[in-house]
């Protein structure tokens, strides 16, 4: 029978040949341009070398067979040095070909060697050339599988002096110095296996809950979407109170609904008002609200009836401008705020001015202005703070005997472009400032960027720890930063606590921008691998082909290479690694207050940052809304109206939009084909613990698993731990124990401190959007351990059906899930 035939095998042996050919014709071409531009040559040998296996099997010769056993032997070899042995970046270079052996041992193969219907039988030697390539395979992937993670000690012990615990959760860190540490050690290493679900709550709120909430006394306090605040009994889980402030804003999206916590205060003794004891919400349409945390009514007290009004001379033309997303800070007596300021790539944008307010009376008390130093009170009639000065949208800390305020300060607006800033948002962008808690002076600062025009704003809060150095205890404060690096700083004057010289920085920007020579470097284990092309990742070699072509076309110099502008259909530009997203976002980090131990869970995401001009974003028309948002004054809505002409910036207009040189556009760094998988190698993300004392990084591991995640949005299910995108930070107890929760993968786990090991986990019904918290009730002296989870959870990338990264599946209207554990009884 001819070769032609309709058989099934023939169908078989053709589609196979089909398979090749495609795939030797995509590596020669791309591998091609690869080469081109510097790239491996691995693509362009392998396709060639496909193309002739199909031509041989097509010919029936049985070189074929043999050829393909040397192209995976050679293979092996390659990606063994790629790879460095780690199973999840040998998995996607081998399995394609490992696959595609298979069929050379199928009869449908035999059978095409011989004219006839009977298969001819494979000779030693060829089956030798196959077996061997394919046996050594299965070896190096399975060896690969079985290596652990990074450990290499134990850390630092020390003494422990005999204390009354603090068994609540008083602030949003646990503490005003956001240690998130937990003195309660009724979980702990030993117990922890016991551990299991007493009770939930629904709090009938959709949509984000990156609460964490505060216990006192008997009271759980967590905070809802649309700052919805609701009090539960904390060892029942029962609705005592809820309180809805009436959010009142134009534009509903994630960050307009997002409530990350409150404040908690206590008045002192002598203090005769309807609320010695509080809760201080900072809501989202620009105002402080306070109530009685018994009861949940207002305070009448407080502001006018029971409210202050944030918009006082920031400059806000729109709602959508400016939002209060973090707790207010208890600093004492005053209430410590900050603000979001929407990233509009505008300049004139709201001040990004810190204020403090009375906690019982709501009067104004000072202002932190960096447009206007010396200055800390309120602006006259008519006038504002400074506008477009870099923003403090995250969450704050306090030293109570230093009284100082420590602010981590975002960048001036735009984002990507620092042409037009003035000297002083140079000086404090990307900053740490610590601030006196009485008058609002400065006392120090700290800038972890020079000229951030990466979107490295500080995102994290200030964690404050207490180290040994030389003998002596340094009073410190860790800055997590979305590099990826965490800066250790002695928090009474803000040096080094481990000095380091700074680096020199990759130059060159685009015309009109400029750049700082150097940067600044911190001296603890960082989480911002340089990237190479052999890092690059793909399900099957031709997207690993496809994302080493677009890492070779982008500009990449290692951290604070300068955005460049785009090539045809988006190509080019920069690669930004850390991302935007961090490195560190505002999940922030905890500590063992005990010993010094930092334990981080850090992103390992990239982003593919290009640059816009204004003529660009001028021809674009309307479609540039979706860059720039609807109001920007750069984006021509009428499609029909003519392209303005060039001008030069109105001198009397500081904020001229026309002194903005490039506009910016950064994405998550994916697979051009649609997959939704990065085009690196996991992991994405890590949970390590670093010795303070001695910098030294005791242990690192991948958080999360697959489960969750997959290509073109798929749940998997599979258990590899590939570290997934995380939100909220850890946990930490004087029981040994750190917590984790909010990695993409629904669960929820307690780790070793001090081994890394997973001594615990359980299901979620969703992504926890936050970090657990724990207390010891003072009714029943019961350890609980408490996760919020948001319904509908979240996901990332974007969700295939919602086009946001709102999960399109579980969402039952009954909304967020609180959920406590504690010891079998």
């Amino acid at each position: 029978m001819g070769l032609f035939s309709f058989m099934p095998s023939k169908i078989m042996l053709w589609f196979f040949v089909f398979v090749l050919s495609l795939t030797g014709l995509l590596l020669f071409s791309l591998g091609s341009y690869l080469a081109y531009l510097g790239g491996s040559l691995y693509y362009v040998f392998t396709g060639i070398a496909v193309i002739t296996i199909a031509v041989l099997i097509v010919r029936r010769k049985p070189v074929a067979a043999k050829l393909y056993g040397a192209l995976l032997s050679i293979t092996l070899v390659w990606s063994v040095y790629e790879a460095d042995g780690y199973f999840l970046a040998l998995l996607p270079r081998l399995a394609f070909w490992f696959v595609l052996a298979g069929f050379f041992f199928l009869p449908w193969y035999s059978k095409s060697l011989s004219e006839s219907k009977v298969a001819v039988k494979l000779d030693a030697g060829t089956r030798y050339w196959l077996a061997v390539p394919c046996a050594a395979t299965v070896v190096v992937l399975s060896i690969a599988a079985v290596q652990d993670y990074e450990y290499s000690g134990s850390g630092t012990v020390r003494e422990i002096l005999p204390s009354e615990p603090v068994t609540d959760w008083r602030h949003w860190g646990n503490d005003a110095g956001g240690s998130r540490f937990s003195e309660v050690d009724q979980i702990n290493t030993e117990t922890v296996g016991r551990l299991k679900e007493v009770w939930r709550f629904r709090t009938g709120v959709s949509e984000v809950f990156k609460s964490t909430p505060l216990q006192v006394d008997n009271h759980l306090y967590v905070c809802a979407a649309n700052n919805i605040v609701i009090a539960l009994d904390s060892d029942s889980g029962e609705e005592i109170w809820r309180f809805d402030p009436k959010i009142r804003l134009s534009i509903q999206n994630q960050y307009t609904k997002t409530c990350r916590g409150v404040g908690y205060h206590e008045a002192p003794e002598e203090y005769a008002g309807a609320c010695p004891k509080r809760i201080v919400i900072g809501a989202l349409d620009a105002r402080l609200v306070a109530v009685n945390a018994i009861t949940g009514e207002r305070c009448g007290d407080f502001g006018i009836n029971g409210e202050v009004d944030l918009t006082k001379g920031m400059g806000i033309t729109h709602d959508s401008q400016y939002s209060v997303t973090a707790p207010p800070l208890v600093a004492d007596d005053v209430l410590v705020v900050g603000g979001m300021v929407a990233d509009t790539q505008e300049l004139g944008m709201p001040s990004g001015v810190v204020r403090a307010y009375d906690v019982l009376t709501g009067e104004f008390a000072w202002a932190w202005d960096l447009g206007n130093p010396g200055e800390h009170g309120e602006p006259a009639e008519g006038e504002t703070y400074t506008l477009g000065t870099p923003n403090v949208w995250t969450v704050m800390s306090y030293d109570s005997e230093l009284d100082l305020v420590f602010a981590p300060t975002g960048n001036s607006p735009p984002d990507y472009f620092g042409g037009a800033r003035r000297p002083f948002d140079d000086a404090y962008s990307s900053t740490i400032v610590a601030i006196d808690a009485a008058t609002g002076a400065e006392r120090w600062k700290y800038q972890t960027v020079h000229h951030d025009i990466w979107d490295y704003d500080l995102p994290s809060q200030p964690v404050l720890v207490d180290v040994d150095r030389a003998g002596e205890r340094v009073p410190a404060v860790a800055v997590p930063t979305k590099m990826g690096d965490i800066f250790l700083l002695d928090r009474r004057d803000g040096t080094q606590v481990f000095p380091m010289d700074e680096r020199p920085a990759p130059q060159a920007p685009e015309l009109g921008e400029y750049l700082s020579p150097t940067q600044p470097v911190s001296a603890l284990p960082d989480f911002h691998p340089y990237r190479h092309e052999k890092d690059m990742w793909g399900l099957t070699p031709i997207d690993q082909l496809v994302c080493r072509i677009e890492y070779k076309m982008m500009r990449y110099d290692g951290m604070y290479t300068p955005p460049t502008i785009a090539g045809p259909l988006l190509t080019g530009g920069t690669l930004i690694a850390p991302g935007n997203f961090g490195g560190f976002n505002w999940g922030s980090v905890s500590v063992d207050a005990d010993n010094g131990l930092l334990i981080a869970t850090p992103m390992l995401l990239a982003h593919r940052l290009v640059l816009f001009t204004p003529e660009q974003v001028a021809k674009a028309g309307p479609v540039a809304r979706f860059l720039l948002g609807p109001r920007h004054p750069a984006i021509r809505m009428d499609p029909d109206a003519p392209i303005p002409e060039p001008r030069d910036p109105d001198p009397n207009d500081p904020y001229d939009h026309v002194r903005i040189g490039y506009y910016g556009m950064p994405q998550p760094f994916m697979s051009r084909l649609g997959t939704g998988v990065p085009c690196f190698e996991p992991p994405w993300s890590r949970i390590a613990v670093i010795d303070l004392n001695t910098r030294e990084l005791l242990w690192s591991r991948p958080l999360g698993s697959m489960k969750e995640a997959g290509p073109f949005g798929i749940r998997s299910g599979l258990p590899f731990d590939v570290g997934v995108a995380v939100q909220g930070s850890t946990l930490t107890t004087r029981g040994g124990l750190t917590f984790m929760a909010s990695a993409m993968d629904s669960t929820v786990r307690a780790f070793n401190v001090r081994s890394g090991e997973v001594m615990w986990s359980a299901d979620l019904p969703g992504n926890s959007q936050s970090q657990p918290m724990t207390y010891q009730s003072k009714k029943t002296g019961r350890q609980y351990l408490i996760v919020t989870v948001p319904n509908p959870s979240w996901r990332y990338p974007r969700d295939p059906v919602s086009g946001t990264y709102v999960d399109s599946q579980g969402a039952d209207g009954k909304g967020g899930y609180v959920i406590a554990y504690a010891l079998e009884e």
